[in-house]
């Protein structure tokens, strides 16, 4: 059986190949992709700047599809034909491994065996893929492929919002109204009264944000947030900041834009050297929390959910589809911030 795949060769050398499919083991799942996300992570991998990378290579890990083989010793009811989203992060129990330390303590994403299909292992930008079955989640009937494809990247909002813990009258400072920023926002708008603040450049981006609620969206290449913030706070700063851009000037805005006792969310994923100067005795004093945020422990199904009943419609969010052949420019597309990009699909 034959697979037309995306090979990312090296950093920046792209080849559409067709290569064969290697035999599933027993407990793996074969599955035709039904549509793929276009993530920073992807873009990181094309740049070269994913340092545990491994190439060549097939990105893709926001992906949904239809199971079209089954081994023969799954660990759960999956058959052919189901429709399914997948978790690409795999730790122990995915692998067929005795637990680690990580997984002992039911921190599985910070399993010491860790992979992630489309990262250290071929992904989604393919026709195919091969998964364990412990990963694959059946999609609800009234969930189209479309949509579940944004069940990672959603899961991933989710692991980061259960951790800071909002309150109703906090006031929340995204920063980045890129896709990630926007299914914050959506959450966030749909579960809470919060009032919320977006600081985004993209006029297009800043427009999506009206439509999903926010209450005050600002654009900081054209004014200082600041007075703002300070303004809609009382002169006191806001209660949550979550920075989903991943550069250290905005890492470093999020936690200077917080009042006393508030939380910084460092959601973006910056480049591995980056550092940012911290005033400690602030932290101290003001009772300054700081949280990270890596992958979906245990939230992939609480994204179903959401999909399913719509509190969440993430295809809104969609700008642009392409075909596998034209892989390249998407990634340029994606890369290029001009008005009308958002969220990027790829299907195969």
């Amino acid at each position: 059986m034959l697979n037309n795949v995306a090979l990312f060769v090296e950093p920046e050398k792209v080849s559409l190949q067709t290569i064969d499919i290697p035999k599933i083991k027993e407990t793996e799942i074969l599955v035709k992709t039904g549509y793929c996300g276009l993530c920073g992570t992807d873009i990181h991998l094309f740049d070269g700047k994913v340092p545990f990378a491994k190439y060549p290579l097939v990105p893709g890990h926001e992906f949904s599809g239809e199971i079209v083989k089954v081994g023969s010793k799954l660990r759960n009811d999956l058959q052919i034909g189901d429709r399914v989203a997948i978790n690409p992060n795999l730790s122990c129990n995915d692998l067929q491994r005795d637990s680690c330390y990580y997984c002992e303590k039911n921190r599985n994403h910070f399993c010491q065996s860790w992979e992630a299909i489309g990262v250290t292992r071929n992904g989604a930008f393919a026709e195919y893929v091969i998964c364990p079955s412990t990963v694959a989640y059946k999609i609800p009937e009234n969930v189209s492929l479309k949509s579940a494809a944004f069940m990672e990247p959603l899961a991933c909002c989710l692991h980061g919002l259960n951790k800071i813990d909002i309150t109703e009258s906090d006031v929340i400072y995204i920063i980045g109204g890129g896709p990630i920023g926007l299914l914050m926002l959506s959450v966030i708008k749909a579960t809470t009264q919060c009032k919320t603040l977006v600081s985004e450049p993209v006029k297009s981006r800043r427009k999506l944000a009206e439509k999903i609620g926010a209450d005050i969206i600002l654009d900081p290449f054209e004014e200082d947030v600041f007075p703002t913030l300070k303004t809609e706070t009382q002169g006191q700063g806001v209660d949550v900041a979550i920075e989903c851009v991943g550069s250290k000037l905005t890492a470093k805005q999020a936690i200077d834009s917080l009042n006393k006792g508030g939380k910084a969310l460092i959601f973006g994923v910056a480049d591995p050297l980056s550092t940012i100067n911290l005033d400690i005795h602030r932290l101290y004093a003001n009772e300054i929390s700081l949280f990270g945020s890596f992958t979906n422990p245990d939230t992939n199904l609480m994204a179903l959910n959401l999909l399913s009943d719509q509190t969440i419609t993430p295809t809104s969010l969609i700008s642009h589809e392409f075909q596998l052949t034209s892989i390249e420019k998407a990634i340029s597309l994606a890369k290029s911030q001009l008005d009308d990009v958002n969220k990027v699909l790829i299907k195969p």
